[in-house]
């Protein structure tokens, strides 16, 4: 039964990861048949499709953000951030793959791509996602510890491989929160139940028998 219930509550989360992974798959996976140096691009050309889900959670977590124009636009500048990502790396891509390059491993391929927004957009997306996070934290959505958790792993995980990689954290801290949310709320009604019906044996008029 409470397997049952976690499941109904928590399938939106699946749901948007889900719906990224097929996105992506769909959009962008399909349309490049590539190995190597381009390979590593067209991963990081993936971030939007991770970043749409990850801001879905993050809203669908926390409900009262959806109102709060702050946190609606630091998480909208920082999934613009990894569109510019998904554009710069598409284009050094494309640039191998016509080059005669598909397949050719990073040791091998000749600097020929133009990877200037590849290498910028990556810092615009980690300064996007330190304003998200501080947003969060303004708005008292997450606390101390998980703020700089988020903070040392944005700065720390290289932003070629994750740009941001604090709001992971960030999505993950809000979860945390609403999982804590729901039991509280279940056991409190619970226990208003308890304190309704007593020993659970109530007669229907409030009296015990």
């Amino acid at each position: 039964m409470r397997v049952a219930s976690t499941v109904r509550g928590w399938w939106p989360p699946l749901a948007f990861l889900a719906l990224a992974v097929i996105a992506q798959r769909l959009l962008l996976a399909s349309r490049y048949d590539v190995d190597g140096h381009a390979a590593e691009h067209l991963g990081s050309a993936s971030l939007p499709f991770l970043g749409s889900a990850l801001l879905a959670i993050l809203l669908w977590a926390t409900p009262v953000a959806r109102s709060q124009p702050d946190v609606l636009v630091c998480g909208a500048a920082w999934l613009a951030a990894t569109v510019a990502v998904m554009i710069g790396n598409l284009r050094v891509v494309d640039d191998l793959v016509g080059a005669g390059h598909a397949r050719t491993p990073t040791s091998a391929v000749p600097d020929i791509a133009d990877h200037g927004l590849a290498n910028t957009s990556v810092w615009y997306a980690v300064g996007a996602a330190v304003l998200l996070i501080a947003a969060f934290r303004r708005r008292r959505h997450i606390g101390d510890r998980a703020t700089v958790a988020a903070l040392i792993l944005t700065v720390v995980v290289p932003p070629w491989v994750v740009p941001g990689f604090g709001v992971v954290v960030l999505a993950t801290a809000r979860c945390v929160a609403r999982h804590r949310d729901d039991d509280t709320y279940g056991a409190d009604r619970g226990l208003g139940h308890r304190q309704l019906t007593g020993d659970g044996r109530n007669d229907g008029r409030g009296r015990r028998d």
